[in-house]
This record gives structure tokens, C-alpha cells and sequence, in this order.
């Protein structure tokens, strides 16, 4: 109980209650443990939970129609989300995955219904609603005022929306938002590569999270010493990585490709694993036409390309000309 009482203590909407109050919190409260790449919540269901994360991270997504999923927020630990379906009941419209293993402090616990909680204690949660609202209330105002007077902050904000936290690369979001420019730079001449390291679930496994985000960033450093001048890398999603290449033909992205393949496969990990590790990558390339609306189709291509590369037992290149190889 105590301990559910300093996590509570520790989110921004319970900070300010007291300790009775925030055991009445705790006592309707449980923890529930998430494996890596599990689905908390989806979109379309009518839940009303409150999640505080106690250890791992979440990541939110929204789907839209004929796209990818877009990331909209990450979650690390001492973080809540969530709270605003404590007080409508309206469907949710993302879904949240835990990106790690991750255990959740969920409020109300599963089987209790948040409106059974208010008549079972009534002068209690009016007075925690009160709080509640007031801090949501504080935050909805501090945000207008940003938005109104801050106006190079937003734009800051979009910056670092459109980046991963982890590589310092643009992410998918950024990808989503620039994708007909980074296409139409390079006319019909633009190349997109797909990474993929080999081995990489095997690094997390045996020698845990942190030594696979250590080796994410390496391979970072590998990637952007290859990278040329109008070349956009980004990260595209978990281990994989995505490269848009303007004034590039078939030819030309299987020869870097293979510089890819040759970095990667000489990088050291032995500050990371401690042993001998031979650490390959899978890469997929594909041409764009030029034509408009096949920007999707190419990432989809190259994709395919890498997939396939993995399923003959990777550290090569495929895609295009490049399967000749």
C-alpha cells in the first residue's frame, strides 16, 4: 500500500491530496504486469482506467486509413495517461503498447467501476475530482497561453515531436508529415533502404534493454557516417531504420547499401556484450517512379526487400537490381 501511495504521490493529478486520500486511491488501485509489445488498450473500447507507469514504457499510436500507425506519445516511468476517460465514456481513439516490459499501476483496478468508487466514498472523490479537475484545468490553460504567446516554443515542440528521444534521428511522425516533399526533392530518382540488425532480439534478451539502446546508438553513429548530404535517415520503427535517398537511381543505392552492411558488420560491441558478437543487418531498397502516390509503395517495397533478406538468413542486401549480388 505504501508503495502505491508514493507512485501516486509522485503524478502531478494526485500530488496534492492527502495521505487519506491518496490510500482510498491506492486501495482501488493494482498493478498489472505488460510484456513487451503488448496491447494495453486498443481504440474502440469504452475504458475508463487510469495508468501510472512504475517501471518500463509506453508508447501511444493512432491509426489512419491506408497509412501506417502514427506515434503520438511516449510514457516513461512516473508518468500517467489516460486520465481524461475517468470522466467521459467516450470511445478511446489510440491505442497504447507497451514498448518494454512494463508493470502499470491501473486506477480503478480491473472488475471496479470508477462511478461505484465515487457513491462508495462521495465526499472524499468530490474533493479529489475537485483537485483533479483543477489540475487539468491548469494545464489546459498553461498550454492556450503557450500556444498564444509561445509561438517558437510550439514550433520547438514539433521539432522534438518529429525526433526519437533514444538516436536523435527524425522518427515516423516526421516521416508522415514530410514524406511527398522527401520524395518529390528527388524527382524520379529517389531511393529509399530499410536496415534491420539481425541479431538484435538476441542482444536484448541475453544482455537486457539497456545494452540493445546502447547498440541502437552505435549503429546510429555507423549509419550517419555513411549518410550523405541530402540523404534523410530516420528511425523508422523499434530496430529498424529507413533511409530516403534523393538523386538516387537502383544502382547507386545497392552500392551504399552495401557500405550499410560492411559498417555495420564491423562495428565493435565489445563495451556493450563483453564477448565476441557477429552483428549483421538485413537491408531491403526499392526505386521511386516518380509517380505521385507511389512514395507509400516504395517504403512498402523496400520493406518487403529487408523482410525477405532476414527470411534467407540476412547480412545482405536485397531489392531491385541489388538481388544480383
Amino acid at each position: 500500500m505504501n508503495r502505491k501511495i508514493d507512485l501516486l504521490r509522485k503524478v502531478e493529478l494526485f500530488s496534492t491530496l492527502k495521505n487519506e486520500e491518496l490510500g482510498i486511491v491506492a486501495r482501488y488501485s493494482d498493478y498489472y504486469s505488460y510484456k513487451s509489445g503488448e496491447i494495453i488498450f486498443r481504440e474502440g473500447k469504452h475504458d475508463e482506467e487510469l495508468y501510472i507507469i512504475r517501471d518500463g514504457e509506453v508508447l501511444i499510436t493512432r491509426h489512419r486509413n491506408g497509412n501506417r500507425d502514427v506515434d503520438l506519445a511516449r510514457f516513461i516511468s512516473g508518468e500517467c495517461f489516460g486520465e481524461m476517460n475517468l470522466f467521459d465514456s467516450a470511445l478511446r481513439n489510440t491505442v497504447a503498447r507497451a514498448e518494454r516490459d512494463t508493470i502499470l499501476l491501473v486506477f480503478p483496478m480491473k472488475g471496479v467501476k470508477f462511478q461505484e468508487i465515487i457513491h462508495e466514498h462521495p465526499d472524499v472523490f468530490a474533493h479529489i475530482l475537485h483537485k483533479i479537475i483543477a489540475g487539468i484545468a491548469r494545464r489546459i490553460r498553461t498550454a492556450n497561453r503557450l500556444i498564444c504567446e509561445k509561438e517558437p516554443w510550439i514550433q520547438n515542440l514539433k521539432t522534438q515531436i518529429m525526433r526519437d528521444e533514444l538516436t536523435g534521428l527524425h522518427n515516423r511522425a516526421y516521416l508522415e508529415e514530410r514524406l511527398h516533399k522527401l520524395f518529390s526533392a528527388g524527382g524520379n530518382k529517389t531511393s529509399v533502404l530499410i536496415l534491420k540488425p539481425d541479431q538484435f532480439k538476441r542482444i536484448n534478451d541475453e544482455y537486457g534493454h539497456e545494452a540493445g539502446d546502447r547498440v541502437l546508438r552505435l549503429i546510429t553513429d555507423t549509419l550517419n557516417s555513411f549518410v550523405r548530404k541530402d540523404d534523410v535517415l530516420i528511425r523508422f520503427q523499434g530496430d529498424e531504420f529507413l533511409v530516403v535517398l534523393p538523386h538516387t537511381d537502383r544502382s547507386v543505392v545497392c552500392a551504399i547499401a552495401e557500405q550499410y552492411r560492411e559498417g555495420i558488420r564491423e562495428m565493435d560491441l565489445s563495451e556493450i556484450v563483453k564477448e565476441y558478437f557477429r552483428f549483421t543487418v538485413s537491408i531491403g531498397v526499392a526505386a521511386h517512379n516518380g509517380q505521385a502516390g507511389h512514395s507509400e509503395r516504395t517504403i512498402n517495397a523496400a520493406m518487403e526487400a529487408m523482410l525477405r533478406a532476414r527470411e534467407i538468413g540476412g547480412d545482405c542486401v536485397l531489392g531491385g537490381d541489388c538481388d544480383e549480388h
